[in-house]
């Protein structure tokens, strides 16, 4: 045990005669601190990132620039613009909490059981601020295509602007419109 305190005092000791070991204790100090000042910045940055969604009409204009650029590899299209329109907006599908109770009541011996189901939304709390937990995002159905195409007025090209607007958009011919552009 003697022989352990003297190795401690001398790495001390050691430690106390290096010069200028105030800096480097405080440049140590300061690394440390833009550490854990980093991690927390990133940590911030991640969950901004993770929180984006899409609107309605940004989903839509996704969809068309997508569309066109496929359309317009099309031999013979020519130049195409897209317009899609939507059923609905984005619908959300949140975790809930189910209760079920269930109660008995005999009258004049008949026997009547009613079931009551609760269900809530459950929530978590990050930052301060309550959000739900989804489950699932339902991206709104397409319901109607306009296709413009200067070489829409081959019959071939109409033909095959059709048949990858339906089997993009998984959508019926009766709701895809072609027609020729300029």
């Amino acid at each position: 045990m003697n022989k352990n305190s003297d190795n401690k005092t001398s790495i001390f000791g050691k430690l106390k005669n290096i010069k200028h070991f105030e800096i480097i204790v405080v440049i140590a100090f300061c690394a440390i601190l833009l550490l854990i000042y980093a991690s927390t910045f990133n940590s911030k940055k991640t969950e901004k990132n993770t929180s984006t969604t899409l609107t309605t009409e940004e989903y839509a204009t996704y969809l068309e620039n997508k569309l066109s650029n496929v359309l317009s590899h099309i031999n013979g299209a020519g130049n195409v613009n897209v317009m899609i329109t939507l059923e609905c907006g984005v619908e959300y599908v949140y975790a809930t909490n189910k209760t079920e109770e269930t109660t008995s009541s005999t009258i004049s011996g008949t026997t009547t059981t009613q079931t009551t189901v609760t269900e809530e939304i459950i929530l978590v709390s990050v930052s301060g601020k309550s959000s739900p937990i989804v489950l699932k995002e339902n991206l709104p159905k397409v319901s109607g295509v306009v296709i413009v195409a200067s070489g829409a007025n081959n019959i071939n090209i109409r033909l095959e602007l059709q048949r990858a607007a339906e089997a993009l958009l998984e959508v019926d011919e009766k709701d895809i419109e072609i027609l020729v552009g300029k």
